[in-house]
């Protein structure tokens, strides 16, 4: 790991390497969840990438929380409206990004708060868990160590560490890397969202991009799987537009968009190493974006209660096959196509299959978004 830390200090000046560090926050849920992974980087291996010749599964949970500004951890509202489980292959030869809808209603399991009270387990929307653990535990670290055992109680993997974006730190990561270029299919005029543009090919800034990602009410069908949609959109358009401008090896731009981004995180204290996250990066260099995969999870409507959704049985095969490190089936989202709500991750079910996933409305298909582009 010492190539990574010169590496780095070399690239952006001690100085700036000690800043970045010093932006990372952690939270430890060490001992409120029942799976914990091991330390890849004990047995000494492969000291530059601890985790080299290994998957990893890590979980990006999206937040908006109100706190009371008197300690860091302590938060009045915690809501978790995006839940994007990342899987790095083994061989470092692909990325996928699968997304978990906040309606879905799943059995969510006991969890333990920092205070030692246990939530019981419930039929329940898949954000409550997240809600839930902020409300009943006080603070961040509840709110993650419930949610954490919820996504590894759903998909049967132990995850390797977890994110924690505060969507409002958003607006700083778009404007670092001087907006993004994005198709709108439809004009869109959102006063509640304070958000209004004209159809076709647009550069938002990050207060519109961060707009766009959170709206429901006036855009598209206002369901939760639609704006999925339209997150999945906006992060293949920054992927593009970092690669696009060779951020990677312009080092003012790249310290630019990695202190936006750090400041908006707050990580397990086992992906807060400025030194591993660089190695991480070094061993991604050769993905593209043709081996970067957004899907969402396969649903279908849940008929007990309307507006709420349910997994349908190809989920199972999508959580087999990220344990195996099989290669998924969804095609790569491009930023002038983004991916229709509702497509399922794994081979589409046959048509007269009665747990197919909810057909996305038409408006949505990447062929009338590249139609209007």
């Amino acid at each position: 790991m010492a190539l990574a830390v010169t590496s780095f200090s070399v690239t952006f000046g001690v100085a700036a390497y000690a800043e970045l560090q010093r932006r990372v926050d952690t939270l430890d849920i060490g001992g409120l969840v029942t799976a914990q992974t091991a330390d890849a980087s004990a047995d000494g291996a492969h000291p530059e990438d601890p985790n080299a010749g290994r998957a990893l599964d890590i979980l990006v949970i999206g937040s908006d929380s109100r706190s009371d500004g008197a300690v860091q951890d302590e938060v009045t509202s915690e809501l978790a409206d995006t839940h994007l489980l990342v899987h790095v292959s083994a061989d470092r030869s692909r990325v996928e990004l699968v997304s978990i809808p906040r309606d879905v209603m799943v059995d969510v399991p006991a969890c333990t708060t920092t205070g030692g009270e246990t939530i019981p387990a419930r039929f329940d929307q898949f954000n409550s868990a997240f809600a839930v653990g902020a409300s009943v535990g006080g603070d961040l670290t509840s709110a993650v160590a419930c949610d954490v055992e919820l996504v590894q109680s759903v998909t049967g993997l132990t995850l390797d560490g977890f994110v924690v974006v505060q969507m409002g730190g958003f607006i700083e990561v778009v404007d670092a890397l001087g907006g993004v270029d994005i198709c709108i299919p439809a004009p869109l005029d959102v006063p509640k969202a304070s958000l209004a543009l004209q159809a076709g090919q647009q550069r938002l800034d990050g207060t519109q991009a961060l707009a766009y990602a959170r709206a429901r009410v006036g855009v598209g069908d206002g369901s939760d799987p639609d704006r999925i949609a339209r997150q999945q959109h906006l992060l293949a358009a920054m992927v593009e537009e970092v690669l696009s401008r060779n951020v990677l090896a312009d080092a003012p731009a790249l310290y630019q968009v990695v202190a936006a981004t750090l400041g908006s995180l707050t990580t397990s204290p086992n992906l807060a190493s400025i030194p591993e996250m660089v190695s991480l990066g070094l061993s991604l260099r050769s993905v593209g974006p043709g081996n970067v995969t957004f899907m969402t999870t396969p649903f279908e409507e849940y008929e007990a209660e309307p507006g709420r959704l349910v997994f349908t049985d190809g989920v199972e095969v999508l959580w087999e096959s990220l344990a195996a490190d099989v290669p998924l089936a969804s095609p790569p989202v491009s930023p002038s196509a983004p991916p229709s709500a509702g497509e399922a991750a794994t081979t589409p079910p046959a048509a007269d299959d009665p747990d197919a996933a909810t057909e996305p409305p038409p408006d949505n298909s990447a062929e009338a978004l590249d139609a209007e582009c």
